[in-house]
């Protein structure tokens, strides 16, 4: 353990340093600083600087440690602590230590751990540079060996265990999982002393702790694989079991199934090699049951097994080919294996080229009635495993399915439209299409209505289209619909007001915010919206300046898609030859994006979507063909164009022109640039007047459509969003999955970023040549509407939807339960691989449709909404 002695100073131990590090700890200075690293300074890098109440303890001087918490014992009995850790050091050091060596450092351990007082305010210091210790020892293969060091660990165990207060395991908890999460290397099996010291009760409390910290994927995962690993070497440690299966259903109930996918991926063929071994079996065994009959959508865990099943099976009988010859214990297990690869075999049926070496394995042996329960439970667990609502493909629909997934992602639009009291019936069907994506308990929806309500002139049914042109249609078509309705914000005292906080239910008080929200260059909302991760004291800056209108023109309420998506820009034309300036003004919901010519032209050898902003909003030389007609000069001349931001968008939603004509051929060919879609952006804001810059918006991504296919007229969209927790999704049409942004950064080609969507989250205005830079203002966000707070038509519509769907998942199950007893009262099991369905509709095909459709991979029922 690499550790710093000096007697005047306090000291710290770093995490990462305590699995790799012992070698050098027991080089210097005969490992003298073991006890001083305990620094109760409250600036250690331990879990959480734990207190006195939490844990921990705090206050005084590092060097004090030794003679304060051991009761009288030596500087020398200190620096044996820091030598332990040497003597059992990974590494190349590891091999030359003698089993003298190893004993001496557990020696000096027990020494020093026997003169703690556990009541001292720094003893928690003391135990954690122990565990620092122990992460470093190494585990000698020898069987005499072995037998000493359980010997050993198990005494170290009964001292860690004397205090017997919750508040020390869970500090040593939370150490050890630094320990694991943090290090460059994995600690040692020593440390697995610590999980054994819970009781099954107080594993689960701990587990459920840990997982409410909202701890990071990767760190669980790298967790349980360590638990998996040491399940068979840690023989003094016998409920790492009962911790990894605590861990993997308290991920279930988080409903990380996609986690829990790889975990298995990662785990199974390693825990199903051990259920060979009698010893092992009963931990392994339901661990491994566990993650096979919990599979959702990959297959790939149950295939990774498959050329150690004759191996297994074989090793749980004392004579080949006799299952009588097994103990009564292996014949359950057997049994269980059976009915579980039966049922497998039956789900994953569109692999079943591959099962046939596991069918010739299992010939000689009779699945039991419990085979038929876990297929139907494999089944009916893979149907509601969408993250999220998912939208069935109609028929090559993914274009507007896309597009809707990314708007219902829209927070502040989803707000806005759902409150929007209008006679159109094409308000209201989005408005429905849109309170189901959000609330409907069913796991896919058929947007018939809103496709025939919303399909562009010109976009033939069933044929593939242009995702962006129907985003700008339809943006249009709410638009105007919203306008000529004279369409009002709801005002329902029952639906509306009731649910919301007591600072905005009357109309009469403030809007929260309202200031913040005006300087942040957005459109108000309505006074009756409240705000999410509000700033009251931020600082005041000046709006962006509006469009002037005339005095005598009243202002023009905007619509929802102006609040959400509209901002303005200035196009300045400037003659090379007489310097004539023009300059037009106009309104944007999403600013097309070209790639240019040259690379060079945009300062960068890979794209970015930033890079492409920037080069937006560069001049450009118009000349050649495409020259400028001068109103002055009355001539087509060369001259220079340069757009310029004047208002920010609260919404920024960008289109990158991967496509274009070809002359030729006479079709849209697809460009396929690299690019990387940064998940933040800057625009800067100028003055409408002066056209200088004022301030600088801050976006981030929160969606983006993603065109994967050759052409503009073949291929598939499939969109990957966030909600405002930052929890990623991938939507494939009907499969709503939890995705990271990683999976949308490493995206290659033919799959490409095309329609990318921002969300304001803070302006800065410049600073001056000689000011200090402004902070950034953040812009406060607004939260989604509860099923309570959404007006009264819309929430009954929801409610009696849910309603209508139990009701037909009752029918289900009857029919389910009713097929049940016609096949055990004859006994026999039909069908494809001895598996008829539940019901016809088991055998309805999916949607017609060359793209999307049915990705789940199994037939399904299908609900138009």
């Amino acid at each position: 353990m690499a550790v710093k002695q000096n007697n005047s100073e306090q000291n710290e131990v770093a995490p990462g340093q305590a699995a790799g590090g012992s070698a050098a700890a027991n080089a210097g200075a005969g490992g003298a600083g073991a006890v001083g690293a305990a620094s109760p300074n409250g600036k250690s890098t331990m879990p959480g600087n734990i207190s006195d109440e939490g844990g921990g303890g705090g206050g005084g001087q590092a060097n004090d440690a030794s003679s304060q918490t051991t009761s009288g014992k030596s500087q020398t009995n200190a620096r044996e602590v820091g030598g332990a850790g040497g003597t059992g050091s990974t590494g190349s050091s590891s091999s030359s230590t003698s089993a003298a060596d190893r004993q001496h450092g557990f020696n000096a351990l027990l020494n020093i751990m026997q003169g703690i007082d556990p009541e001292d305010q720094k003893a928690m210091r003391i135990y954690q540079i122990v565990i620092c210790n122990l992460a470093g020892m190494h585990v000698s293969s020898a069987p005499a060996d072995l037998k000493l060091f359980k010997e050993n660990i198990t005494k170290i165990g009964q001292f860690l265990a004397v205090p017997n207060k919750k508040r020390y395991l869970m500090f040593y908890l939370r150490f050890v999982y630094q320990l694991i999460t943090q290090s460059a290397e994995p600690p040692s099996c020593a440390v697995a002393i610590v999980f054994h010291l819970f009781s099954p009760d107080l594993i689960i409390e701990a587990v459920q702790s840990l997982l409410d910290l909202n701890v990071q994927d990767e760190s669980i995962r790298k967790t349980v694989g360590l638990l998996c690993k040491w399940i068979h070497v840690c023989n003094f440690c016998q409920n790492l079991n009962h911790w990894i299966m605590a861990l993997l259903q308290g991920l279930r109930e988080q409903e990380k199934y996609l986690l829990l996918d790889e975990i298995a991926l990662d785990n199974i063929e390693h825990l199903f090699r051990l259920m060979i071994l009698p010893a092992l079996r009963p931990k392994v065994a339901p661990i491994v049951f566990h993650m096979l009959s919990t599979i959702n959508q990959t297959p790939e865990i149950f295939h990774k097994i498959l050329p150690n099943i004759p191996l297994v099976i074989g090793a749980m009988k004392s004579k080949p080919n006799n299952l009588d010859s097994a103990s009564s214990d292996a014949r359950n297990y057997i049994q269980q294996l059976v009915d579980l690869f039966n049922a497998l075999m039956i789900r994953f049926y569109d692999n079943d080229e591959l099962y046939a070496p596991l069918k010739a394995t299992l010939q000689m042996y009779e699945p039991s009635q419990n085979c038929m329960a876990f297929a139907r439970a494999l089944f009916e667990n893979a149907l509601p495993r969408n993250a999220r609502v998912g939208l069935v493909n109609l028929g090559n629909t993914c274009y507007m399915n896309s597009v809707l997934q990314a708007l219902a992602m829209t927070s502040d639009f989803v707000r806005q439209i759902l409150l929007i009291e209008s006679g159109s019936m094409l308000l209201q069907k989005v408005q429905q299409q849109i309170a189901l994506m959000h609330h409907s308990m069913r796991y896919e929806l058929t947007p018939l209505r809103v496709l025939k309500a919303t399909r562009p002139p010109g976009f033939t049914p069933g044929l593939q289209q242009d995702s962006s042109e129907f985003l700008g249609y339809l943006l249009d078509l709410l638009h105007e619909h919203e306008i000529n309705s004279g369409a009002a914000q709801h005002m329902d005292t029952d639906s509306c007001v009731g649910q919301l906080p007591k600072e905005v239910k009357t109309s009469s008080e403030p809007a929260l915010l309202t200031d913040e929200i005006v300087a942040a260059g957005v459109i108000p909302y309505n006074s009756n919206d409240h705000v999410h991760n509000a700033r009251p004291n931020a600082p005041a800056i000046g709006p962006a300046t509006p469009t002037s209108m005339p005095t005598n023109a009243a202002p023009k309420k905007p619509s929802t898609i102006d609040k959400t998506f509209a901002g303005k820009l200035s196009t300045t034309y400037k003659c090379l030859s007489c310097a004539w300036e023009s300059r037009n003004e106009d309104s944007f919901r999403e600013l097309q994006l070209s790639f240019p010519d040259d690379k060079v032209d945009c300062g960068a050898t890979n794209y970015s979507v930033q890079d492409l902003i920037d080069y937006y909003c560069s001049p450009e030389k118009l000349d050649g063909d495409n020259q400028y007609f001068c109103a002055r000069c009355k001539k087509l001349c060369d001259a220079e164009r340069r757009i310029a931001i004047t208002q920010a968008p609260r919404n920024l939603i960008l289109t990158l022109k991967q496509f274009k004509y070809d002359q030729k051929y006479h079709f849209r060919t697809k460009l396929m640039h690299k690019v990387f879609h940064d998940e933040s952006v800057i625009v800067k804001v100028c003055a409408n007047d002066s056209l200088l810059e004022t301030c600088t918006v801050h976006y981030d991504l929160y969606a983006g459509v993603v065109h994967a296919g050759y052409s503009m007229d073949s291929g598939h969209y499939f969109t990957f969003a966030a909600d405002q927790s930052k929890n990623w999704f991938k939507f494939n049409d009907s499969l709503v999955t939890n995705s990271k942004p990683q999976e949308m950064h490493s995206l290659t080609s033919p799959n490409t970023p095309y329609i990318l969507f921002y969300q304001m989250c803070g302006r800065s205005t410049e600073s001056t040549p000689d000011g200090p830079m402004h902070p950034m203002v953040p812009v406060p966000l607004v939260p989604p509407l509860t099923l309570d707070e959404l007006p009264r038509g819309l929430r009954d519509y929801v409610k009696n939807d849910n309603r209508d769907y139990s009701e037909e998942l009752k029918l289900q199950r009857f029919k389910r339960n009713a097929k049940r007893n016609t096949m055990s009262g004859n006994g026999t099991m039909n069908g494809r691989n001895g598996y008829e369905g539940d019901d016809e509709d088991d055998h309805m095909p999916p949607p017609a449709g060359g793209c999307g459709g049915n990705d789940m991979g199994m037939n399904i029922n299908r609900f138009v909404y």
